[in-house]
């Protein structure tokens, strides 16, 4: 190896120097006191540390190079353990803790009377939670003969962490006298000596208020107070023209772990965290706060913001996960937000100010379109993690709800303002049982939706399935006219999906949405047992509620729910029947297939005359559509399906139309150039089945069955001719009893039996 110059040397230290500038202005290595008291120094530091790398942003591989290059030169012990420190601060920031430890211990062996190795070894021991092999190493570099600047603050701040508050606060003292204690320093030794004297910043005229002061510590100077400090410190980091939004996040969420309270200004709070990159603290502060004030638009928009951008279930190893999917909880916060009249109103107001024009009130429903529209475009899927529901179906159905609570005059409570939110959001707050007495017996008038007005015979929460012939199938129950909100009950259940998906004219949809109203563990619970599947969830299921708030607050919800589960079930099935039927490829099979299924659910729930009458009109007004068009065999299709599943009491309704479709279908072949007189002949003989007062059918029998006796005389078939013969006079002769003395049909008659005689002859005369 070449000797050393002292230009490689000063080189050497040059490009250290630089490296150090570097992270020096990143901030990057500083545990932080405050944060050390709440959850431990590597929590807080490590968010400190992962704040310097964010903003180190493109310049880390720039400065890694300058200690790189630095190493290259090979200079002495001294500048080599400096560069191997530098390398294993920038690791530290970027959260390599193994690569830190690593280099710091490179550092140590090449300059073990070095202190700079010593203290940072303890710094990164700290952040992986091994606090008394840091205190170890903080201790050792005290003893050198030029200790590092900040090694008894450091140490005390891991001592305060391993509960040690007697060491730390002697720790404290000795750095205050040796004049290398900062502002946050002062701050953790006035909490642990329990008195005052630490700064007091107001950042925009946002002060946090501290608890009294005790003359000695105990519990009730300790978290409250730590956890205000820890704010205070957090708005400090804030003021000024560049504020350190990953310092205050981690100063913010640390007091959070401490004392899970954040007073008056959570939104601003909750911001900070997660601009800070602290989403998870961000959203337990916001949701805590939603819960304690529902009606605060502002905190609640901070929420629904965070959560939009929060896709991903961040594991907790702090407490147990949240009950719903974050999809979930960002549509409750958003569906919150839909019809919440001081939210818009704050909106409006911001708009006027920014581009200095007047927002009018009624151009707040394109406005809440375009924000639903732009909700649903960000939501994420989260398939199996999430819920069974797609998002954009549970926004869809959070905000149809929300809207129906706001035409009821809001949900009220200890909140002031009444909630206009819808189901997701009625969960999340946890105040299910309170909106289940609301739902049941609160006051207010009950709203009529459109789809009952369609029916005409739905009542309470009923969708119905109009028609053209004026009937319908309500889905409303003589028990919902005891509610105070009936048209709450469905939207405020899992049986709003359903109801969407009908409304929309999607039938298909809702019984697909139908098909499974059982919470994740009582599915689990019954494929386990291999057990028949239960319509609604088991009655001891805790889940049942949440996800039903409209029907928590009655006695006999778990049956009201099957039984509406199937009212509804059978309005989708007439109109999926009839969608079968009026589709451009008619399917007669399916549609029969729907309304069998629909009359079994009409018995279940002594529906079952209304049902069939339904089913009737929904088949003589598909009829009729397919008549006009000129369509008969569509047309006798419809009916011939609709006749095949009814009962006797309905049969007439169809027996009638049915029978002339049937006639006019035959007339129109045997009218034909080159007709098809067997089918002729078989259409009118099924008209006159049906109904035999038809004359129009009676008589067209007998003339197309002369005709088909003509050309079987024709093709040299005499037996043929005879038999066709024989059936015209039968059909003439009974036609007959009912129009007796009726002189076309006589006439036919006799001309018809003067041929079978000729032709009787003339078989007689081939047999000699």
């Amino acid at each position: 190896m070449e000797p050393r110059t002292e230009s490689a040397v000063a080189d050497a230290e040059s490009a250290c120097a630089e490296g150090e500038a570097h992270l020096g202005r990143w901030g990057v290595g500083d545990l932080g006191g405050l944060s050390g008291m709440a959850g431990g120094a590597a929590g807080a530091g490590g968010a400190a540390s992962a704040g310097g790398a964010a903003s180190a942003g493109a310049d880390a591989g720039a400065v890694e190079r300058s200690f790189r290059l630095a190493l290259s030169l090979a200079p002495g012990p001294g500048v080599t353990a400096r560069a191997r420190v530098g390398l294993g601060r920038l690791q530290l920031a970027a959260g390599e803790f193994d690569g830190a430890l690593a280099e710091f211990r490179l550092a140590h062996d090449t300059a073990p009377d070095d202190s700079a190795p010593l203290f940072w070894l303890g710094c990164a021991l700290a952040h992986q939670g091994e606090l008394d092999a840091a205190e170890a190493h903080f201790t050792r570099c005290l003893a050198g003969t030029t200790p590092h600047p900040r090694a008894l603050v450091q140490r005390a701040y891991a001592r305060v962490a391993a509960g040690n508050r007697d060491g730390a606060r002697a720790d404290l003292r000795a750095a205050e006298r040796d004049g290398v204690l900062d502002d946050e320093g002062r701050w953790v030794a006035a909490v642990l000596s329990g008195v005052r004297g630490a700064p007091e910043p107001d950042v925009q005229g946002t002060s946090e208020p501290e608890p009294e002061p005790q003359s000695t510590p105990g519990p009730a100077c300790g978290a409250p107070r730590i956890a205000a400090l820890l704010r205070k410190a957090g708005l400090a980091a804030l003021d000024g023209a560049d504020p350190d939004w990953p310092r205050a996040a981690a100063l913010f969420g640390a007091a959070w772990d401490i004392a899970p309270d954040t007073g008056g200004h959570a939104a601003l709070y909750g911001v900070a965290l997660a601009v800070g990159g602290r989403r998870t603290h961000a959203v337990d502060v916001l949701d805590a706060a939603a819960r304690r004030a529902p009606s605060d638009h502002r905190v609640t928009h901070a929420l629904a913001i965070a959560l939009l951008n929060s896709p991903a279930q961040e594991p907790r190893t702090d407490g147990p996960p949240p009950a719903a999917p974050p999809c979930e909880r960002a549509v409750a916060a958003w569906g919150a937000l839909l019809y919440d009249v001081s939210f818009w109103d704050r909106v409006r107001l911001t708009a006027g100010r920014r581009y200095g024009v007047d927002v009018a009130a009624d151009l707040v429903p394109d406005l809440r379109a375009g924000l639903r529209d732009r909700v649903a475009r960000h939501l994420p899927d989260e398939g199996d993690r999430g819920s069974r529901v797609p998002p954009d179906a549970l926004l869809q159905r959070e905000a149809d709800a929300a809207r129906l609570l706001d035409e009821a005059g809001g949900f009220p409570g200890p909140w002031g303002t009444p909630l206009r939110c819808g189901p997701l959001a009625i969960a999340a707050l946890g105040r299910v049982r309170e909106f289940g007495v609301f739902t049941a017996t609160g006051g207010g008038a009950a709203i009529t939706t459109g789809a009952d007005a369609e029916t005409g015979t739905g009542t309470g929460t009923g969708t119905g399935t109009a028609t053209g012939t004026g009937t319908g199938t309500g889905t409303g129950t003589a028990a919902d006219t005891d509610l105070a909100h009936p048209t709450l009950v469905h939207p405020f259940s899992e049986l709003g999906f359903a109801q969407l998906q009908l409304t929309a004219g999607l039938p298909g949809d809702a019984l697909a949405a139908l098909a499974e109203l059982r919470c994740r563990d009582c599915r689990a619970r019954a494929r386990a047992a291999g057990s028949a599947a239960a319509p609604v969830c088991e009655p001891d299921c805790a889940r049942f509620d949440a996800l039903n708030p409209g029907y928590s607050g009655l006695p006999d919800r778990h049956r009201r729910l099957a039984r509406d589960a199937r009212e509804l079930a059978l309005a989708a099935r007439v109109t999926l029947g009839r969608d079968h039927l009026t589709a451009d490829r008619p399917d007669f099979d399916a549609a029969a297939a729907c309304w069998r299924r629909a009359l079994v659910h009409s018995r279940r729930l002594e529906r079952y005359r209304h049902t069939q009458a339904a089913v009737v009109g929904l088949a003589l007004a598909a009829a009729k559509d397919a008549y006009r068009a000129g369509r008969l065999t569509r047309a006798a299709g419809t009916l011939e399906t609709a006749r095949s599943v009814i009962g006797a009491n309905e049969r007439p309704r169809l027996d009638g139309q049915l029978a002339r479709v049937l006639a006019d279908r035959g007339i129109r072949e045997a009218n034909r150039e080159d007709p098809d007189l067997e089918t002729s002949a078989r259409d009118l003989r099924r008209s006159v089945a049906i109904a035999p007062r038809l004359r129009r059918a009676q008589l067209s029998l007998g003339i197309v069955l002369h005709g088909l006796a003509l050309r079987r005389w024709g093709s040299g078939s005499l037996s043929g001719a005879r038999t066709a013969l024989e059936e015209a006079v039968g059909q003439l002769t009974a036609a007959l009893a009912h129009f007796p003395d009726d002189p076309e049909i006589t006439e036919q008659r006799n001309r018809i039996q003067g041929e079978l005689d000729f032709v009787r002859e003339q078989f007689d005369e081939s047999w000699r």
